[in-house]
């Protein structure tokens, strides 16, 4: 979890702390509050990271793991309650993704990609990349990634509810995955909604967790 966390924070510039032995977010552009990560977490830490979370109705818990009936009943008991489970930490190798730009057939269609920060800009990351695909003054579908060590941290990929099924999302991807296959990289990490599942299988991703979002009673 720690690249996806490293990768995911860099490209939304959140705020970080690591105060309590655990990864959190300030998560201005959401809830204004705080977000801990925990993977597969034993009942102390768990209880630990509750605490700190039930201090505002804004803050959240994700949890990373497969015991997702666990991790509802120790919420349940420290004030907590279930938000959501439908998203889904996947990964992939590198070696089978794209390393050339999508050709997109039409010839109103503008691939744009930009490298977010510049050189000299500080980060945790080694580089981090933002593409779109473009339709007159429509973006029909975007997304970042970026570098971590041997990891590409895909985020924010989405496509123009009119324009879905189309295969947008798909060469966004591909192209991304250009992108990060021009540094030494040997796998892929996003965290995947519901929707974005059905494509990342097709191109070869697969889940390594589910995550279970939890947050204080009072905010259900």
């Amino acid at each position: 979890m720690d690249a996806w966390f490293a990768g995911w924070t860099a490209l939304r510039s959140y705020r970080t702390d690591f105060g309590t032995g655990y990864p959190a977010a300030l998560r201005m552009d959401r809830s204004g509050d705080w977000e801990y990560f925990i993977c597969n977490p034993e009942p102390a830490p768990f209880a630990m990271l509750a605490a700190q979370v039930v201090q505002s109705d804004r803050r959240a818990l994700s949890v990373l793991g497969p015991d997702v009936h666990r991790y509802v009943r120790q919420a349940h008991e420290a004030g907590l309650g279930m938000l959501s489970v439908s998203e889904q930490m996947m990964m992939v190798r590198m070696e089978t993704q794209d390393n050339q730009d999508p050709f997109l057939g039409d010839p109103d269609l503008d691939l744009q990609v930009r490298r977010i920060g510049g050189r000299r800009v500080a980060s945790v990351c080694q580089a981090r990349f933002a593409a779109s695909i473009v339709q007159g003054s429509v973006t029909v579908a975007s997304g970042k990634v970026a570098i971590y060590g041997d990891y590409a941290v895909f985020d924010q990929i989405e496509t123009h509810a009119a324009h879905r099924r189309r295969g947008y999302g798909r060469a966004l991807m591909q192209s991304l995955s250009a992108r990060a296959k021009e540094f030494p990289v040997t796998t892929g990490l996003l965290l995947a909604s519901t929707d974005g599942q059905r494509l990342y299988y097709k191109m070869g991703w697969r889940s390594i967790s589910p995550v279970t979002v939890l947050v204080p009673r009072a905010r259900l």
